[in-house]
């Protein structure tokens, strides 16, 4: 099962999207996953708003035991982990991937993109990673 949605490298389309993998967690019985999908599919969204600047598309995925929430844009530049203070803004998506995703990662797309970045979620809700400590992070 698969459901895709191209949309503008616009704020607006953070929403689009977290409604989109809304919608499809709903028809696929997962609604036990909306609330993490959407917060890692927002953060997801904005950064390739951000810092690709680019339209992007937006994929949601299940197979197997797992939902993929995948985002396409138009930059080479793969994200990685930076260590900012305590009171920044910004600078903490990765870390919220590596604790409430049970994995995740990047790499090449398919033009017209040119960079993928996912997150995995499964479907069994005993499953889901425990923020724990991490929940701070």
């Amino acid at each position: 099962m698969r459901v895709q949605v191209e949309l503008l490298g616009a704020p607006a389309s953070v929403r689009t999207a977290r409604r989109v993998v809304a919608r499809a967690l709903r028809e696929w019985s997962l609604p036990h996953l909306n609330d993490t999908a959407a917060l890692l599919t927002s953060e997801l969204v904005t950064n390739a708003v951000l810092h690709a600047g680019t339209d992007l598309r937006v994929e949601v995925q299940r197979a197997g035991g797992v939902v993929r929430v995948t985002v396409h844009d138009g930059s080479l530049q793969q994200p990685r982990r930076r260590r900012h203070g305590v009171h920044a803004g910004t600078g903490r998506g990765l870390g919220l991937f590596a604790t409430l995703a049970t994995d995740w990662g990047s790499g090449p797309s398919a033009p017209p993109y040119r960079k993928a970045v996912w997150f995995e979620l499964p479907v069994d809700p005993a499953a889901l990673p425990d923020p724990g400590d991490g929940a701070l992070l």
